[in-house]
């Protein structure tokens, strides 16, 4: 590990609406008379198809969407988007706040049903590149060892600047020194917490490390109430963004993190600490977890 260069069911009335709609801006697009379309259907299977477009170009904008740019990005005429958007909103597949429109709980729970078909850490593997994608900093998965002493890499996508974050998979850091490890340590069972932090040497890797008790147990009481970490403990010039990721009883499972230059993390840690922590709910979802995020430290 080091540096190296280079988010109730819908009635009736408002799906067939949209449907109509749909139907009316197809033909248009497919210069189709009424009566072919009828026949063919042609502009009917148009609208299934135009309501994946919408969750995915939702999906893949950090701070959400508004109808102007919604009608922009899939060249579709805002009566008819504002009445799909109307429908699946109703349904809980999108969230709207500030004219913004987001995803809604249905849809993470139908990407959590869609994803358990594949096995861990694969059915987090979407979300991963999505995060990396968004920040451009290496993204990992992280999960406790074994012995709840250290903490293991189990995916990575590295970063594409020149100057990145250069970590391999089977890489094992101890757990108070990572900011993963601090983040799953956080929400540990609460004997699993008392142990470590009674039985751990502390040792300095950087002048960030901690390495007393005390501050050990401050750090963690800091990111239960957060739910996400910023730690430069590990590697000197690197820093490392992390929150944890659950399983469906409530379970701390592993760590969706990002590591990069300190100063370039440093920069935008306000934007990154919240990307962050929406990806790890996002995967949180697909693993199975319904609680809200996060859910009570175990007692």
């Amino acid at each position: 590990m080091s540096l190296q260069p280079l988010g109730s069911a819908a009635s009736g009335a408002p799906a067939v609406q949209s449907l109509q709609a749909f139907n009316q801006d197809s033909m248009v697009q497919h210069k189709l008379k009424p009566g072919v379309a009828e026949v063919t259907g042609t502009a009917m299977t148009l609208a299934p198809l135009r309501v994946m477009q919408v969750i995915a170009a939702i999906a893949s904008a950090e701070d959400g969407l508004s109808l102007g740019q919604l009608c922009e990005q899939l060249g579709v005429p805002k009566s008819s988007l504002f009445s799909l958007l109307r429908t699946l909103h109703s349904g809980g597949y999108i969230e709207s706040d500030g004219g913004h429109h987001r995803l809604g709980e249905q849809a993470y729970n139908l990407a959590g049903v869609i994803s358990r078909g594949r096995s861990f850490p694969g059915n987090l593997r979407s979300t991963v590149m999505q995060l990396h994608n968004r920040c451009g900093e290496t993204v990992m998965i992280q999960v406790p060892g074994e012995s709840w002493t250290e903490m293991v890499c189990i995916d990575v996508v590295e970063s594409n600047h020149w100057l990145r974050f250069k970590v391999n998979v089977g890489m094992r850091r101890p757990l108070y020194s990572t900011a993963p490890g601090l983040a799953m340590l956080a929400f540990a069972p609460r004997d699993v917490q008392q142990h470590y932090v009674e039985t751990t040497q502390l040792t300095r890797f950087t002048p960030d490390t901690v390495t007393t008790r005390k501050a050990l147990l401050q750090q963690l009481a800091k990111a239960r109430a957060e739910c996400v970490v910023v730690s430069c403990a590990s590697v000197e010039g690197a820093t490392g963004v992390s929150a944890p990721i659950f399983g469906p009883a409530g379970e701390v499972r592993a760590a969706v993190s990002i590591a990069g230059l300190s100063v370039r993390i440093e920069r935008n840690v306000d934007k990154l600490t919240g990307m962050v922590r929406v990806a790890a709910e996002q995967m949180s979802r697909v693993l199975g977890f319904a609680q809200a995020y996060p859910p009570n430290p175990p007692s």
